[in-house]
């Protein structure tokens, strides 16, 4: 649980900014104490292969490497950091985090587009009053923008689009050049990524439009500081600037009052992405907010220390929509996880979480089809949409579901590019809690005892149990080998 009492920090490596908020909770409320921001632009680091270059993640580790100076007292469950768009698309991703990692001195997780949407919604949403409208909230971030509709605090509508700043800048605005032609080309290509969501979006419909994150906060300070339009965002004024940047010709050229000087390499980029979605959402206004997607990521741990997990959400709608036998989910997860706690593992720990997800969604895929459902629900657990849920944890879990029973794969284990401590045991007991409840129906005479001493697994049953129960005894004899492929080995007394 959180010690609220202490600070809490939220890091959020963008593809053009890292920043870092510091908050402290008093009644309940954040108070930030703290800002860090440094123009990294991660994105303008990928090449053509969607590789990460070398002198652009040491730039990104020396950032991160002070931000860690800053919360290095800090307990790792008051810090939550994140990777966005860039992160996702590099292919030497992973081999970034475990320098990042250490660099920071906490983990950080890589979040899916549509989660990156749901962590800007509520950093937007608690930054504002509480109305009964809907809100339509865009985030344009370096490599990707979110659009979402909300009412409160919950989303409705969430997408993330591969168009951003950094990327609309180097794809269209590559030689520093800013002709008309350019800009209508961009706005158009702007205008494209957005069709296949503006019908749904312009049918549900919203009250009022909120931007966040740098860009559309550094256009609406700009138009207030030469226009004097009050903080409010317009088309005529979106137009009326991106005449004033053709008519500057270049990017270097660019000089406007309330342009930071680290922000006007990529503004451009990011102008024609907000006046596409002016365009093609019919957009009348907008309104710059403070809040974006750390003070989602500071929300999201407040509230997990009152009790509440978004991704216990997550995990029960699965359970609706894929229609699992709860009451089987249920009974394997209990098991699993009294066999878990026997072995003396951390009750707060992510392999308990792991386990009782991986217990509960483990037939996931059982809707699709009866004989190869294990790897039907490693798909779906990988590939969904899953709030609250990082990339590594959801593949993790997949992988958990292809493995849940029969012979173990051990090249899906070995090509994973990372795994939590201890996951060979966690998945050794959901596997074993599959087999214990294959009769679909509870025992209440079985009482198990399992021990672990020197990777040496000791399963005890009531005197007669196995005998009474020929089917699971068979099953353990032969899970035997495959744990044994883990480096375990099972003994049944």
């Amino acid at each position: 649980m959180i010690n609220t009492k202490r600070q809490l920090a939220a890091i959020d490596l963008g593809s053009n900014s890292f920043h870092m908020v510091v908050a402290r909770v008093q009644n309940g409320q954040l108070h930030t104490i703290d800002k860090i921001k440094e123009m990294v632009r991660l994105a303008e680091g990928l090449d053509e292969r969607n590789y990460l270059a070398e002198e652009k993640m040491e730039q990104a580790l020396d950032c991160l490497r002070r931000f860690g100076q800053r919360i290095k007292d800090l307990p790792p469950e008051n810090v939550a950091a994140v990777g966005t768009n860039t992160l996702r698309k590099a292919h030497n991703a992973w081999q970034f985090l475990l320098r990042a990692e250490q660099a920071l001195g906490f983990p950080i997780s890589i979040v899916a587009g549509q989660e990156e949407a749901r962590l800007v919604y509520q950093g937007v949403a608690h930054s504002l009053a509480q109305t009964e409208d809907y809100r339509l909230v865009i985030d344009i971030g370096g490599g990707s923008t979110e659009f979402i509709i909300g009412k409160s605090y919950q989303p409705l509508l969430m997408e993330s689009l591969s168009m951003g700043c950094v990327s609309f800048t180097r794809k269209w605005f590559a030689d520093g050049i800013i002709t008309p032609e350019a800009v209508r080309s961009a706005i158009i290509d702007g205008r494209r990524k957005l069709e296949w969501i503006s019908d749904a979006y312009l049918e549900h419909g919203w009250q009022e439009s909120i931007g966040s994150s740098g860009t559309i906060k550094a256009i609406s300070k700009i138009l207030r500081d030469n226009y004097g339009t009050d903080g409010w965002i317009d088309y005529d004024h979106l137009r009326k600037l991106a005449g004033l940047f053709i008519k500057a010709g270049r990017i270097d050229h660019i000089v406007l009052n309330g342009l930071p000087e680290n922000r006007a390499p990529v503004i451009i980029g990011g102008l024609c992405v907000l006046m596409a979605a002016f365009e093609e959402l019919r957009i009348d206004r907008m309104m710059a907010s403070d809040g974006a997607l750390r003070e989602g990521l500071l929300n999201d741990m407040i509230e997990t220390s009152h009790g509440r997990d978004i991704r216990d959400d997550t995990v029960r709608d699965f359970e609706l929509r894929y229609h699992i036998d709860t009451a089987q989910a249920g009974r394997i997860a209990f098991t699993a996880l009294q066999l878990h706690d026997q072995l003396g593992l951390p009750k707060q720990g992510v392999q308990r979480q792991l386990l009782h997800w991986a217990a509960r969604l483990h037939e996931v895929g059982l809707n699709i089809s009866h004989s190869n459902y294990p790897d039907h629900s490693g798909y779906i657990v990988e590939q969904s949409d899953m709030p609250g849920f990082s990339r590594e944890m959801q593949n993790t879990l997949g992988l958990m579901m292809r493995l849940q029973r029969g012979k173990l794969r051990m090249d899906l284990i070995e090509n994973m590019p990372r795994l939590p401590e201890h996951f060979e045991l966690i998945l050794l007991l959901l596997r074993l809690a599959i087999i214990l409840e294959r009769s679909r129906d509870w025992d209440g005479q079985r009482k198990l005892k399992l021990k672990l001493k020197h990777r040496k697994l000791k399963l005890k049953f009531p005197k007669k149990y196995l005998k009474h129960h020929p089917l699971t005894k068979a099953d353990l004899k032969q899970e035997k080998l495959e744990v044994a492929r883990l480096g375990y080995s099972l003994k049944i007394d």
